[in-house]
């Protein structure tokens, strides 16, 4: 896939999904700069009528948006192009899924042989203006002042060049080894070339956790938070800051239900889960994903 191929793609995906509007250019520039290796069109002709986008983050991948025109459905040309996306990601990842709409009856069974099967499903849920527990939050405060009150929380892009380095740095070996080879560098990296921010919570120069955001590549603010007996505290201070800086009143989070204790936390405050989508894992390829999970990560598979 190159630059050229993404006018072409637009018109497909608005034919073959029920979408509000087409996508936008910007948005599909950021997914095929996201992973451009592997992103790849299907061409009869030389006239493209399919796609396919495929993501990497370090030993985890996902197929992500599948098209193909739907003059061309019903000869297997949808199965050779997934087929073709799951190659590059076996070559990649240990742990390879998607997400699929419930309602997509006829996907989910392509899928299922394809050797995908449902696990965990994915959820969308909405961000309250105000969180229900802070009375709680500030008793905490009260109780550990050296800890809660030492919190830095930082605009990435407000950074000097060395800490930014610094910080992307330490999230990637902080991710890798605790997350079971997740990478997010390269999302990082996009958000930092221009479009989003990042908030990075820390603690005397050691990331505890961040918040990124960037509308117009990843529809849902998302992030992660390292695990420790300050947790919750330090994602709720990360939440209330974007608050802050960012007033509208919809705010999305995404996150695996495997994150049970993060689903717990965010219900508690008030957060409600306004959408589920089924994702689905390639046999051999789920790693501990079929597994309950204590991390507190915040992202979906879908783009």
């Amino acid at each position: 896939m190159n630059e050229s191929h993404l006018e072409k793609i637009i018109e497909i995906d608005y034919l073959v999904f029920e979408r509000d509007g087409p996508r936008t250019l910007s948005n599909l520039k950021g997914l095929q700069k996201g992973d451009h290796e592997g992103c790849f069109v299907l061409l009869e002709d030389e006239v493209l009528v399919g796609y396919s986008f495929a993501k990497t983050m370090g030993q985890e991948g996902f197929l992500g948006p599948v098209g193909l025109h739907p003059s061309f459905h019903g000869h297997g040309w949808g199965q050779k192009l997934i087929k073709h996306s799951l190659d590059y990601l076996k070559s990649q990842c240990k742990v390879i899924g998607l997400e699929v709409r419930p309602d997509m009856g006829d996907n989910i069974g392509l899928y299922h042989k394809l050797g995908f099967h449902s696990s965990f499903p994915s959820l969308i849920l909405e961000v309250p203006e105000k969180f229900q527990n802070q009375k709680e939050t500030s008793q905490l405060d009260a109780d550990e002042p050296e800890l809660i009150n030492n919190y830095d929380v930082e605009l990435y892009s407000e950074m000097s060049a060395d800490r930014k380095e610094l910080f992307l740095n330490r999230i990637e070996v902080w991710t890798i080894q605790e997350l079971e080879g997740l990478s997010f560098k390269n999302d990082l990296e996009l958000i930092n070339d221009g479009g989003g921010d990042i908030i990075i919570i820390s603690q005397k120069n050691e990331p505890l956790g961040f918040l990124a955001y960037y509308p117009m590549v990843f529809i849902h603010l998302w992030g992660a938070i390292k695990p420790t007996t300050h947790q919750k505290e330090v994602l709720m201070k990360g939440l209330s800051f974007y608050r802050e800086i960012n007033h509208q009143k919809e705010i999305l989070v995404g996150l695996n239900a495997r994150y049970n204790d993060l689903l717990d936390l965010l219900i508690g405050e008030g957060c409600k889960v306004i959408k589920s989508v089924n994702r689905m894992l390639l046999e051999d390829y789920e790693g501990k994903y079929l597994e309950n999970s204590p991390d507190f990560v915040m992202r979906v598979w879908h783009a």
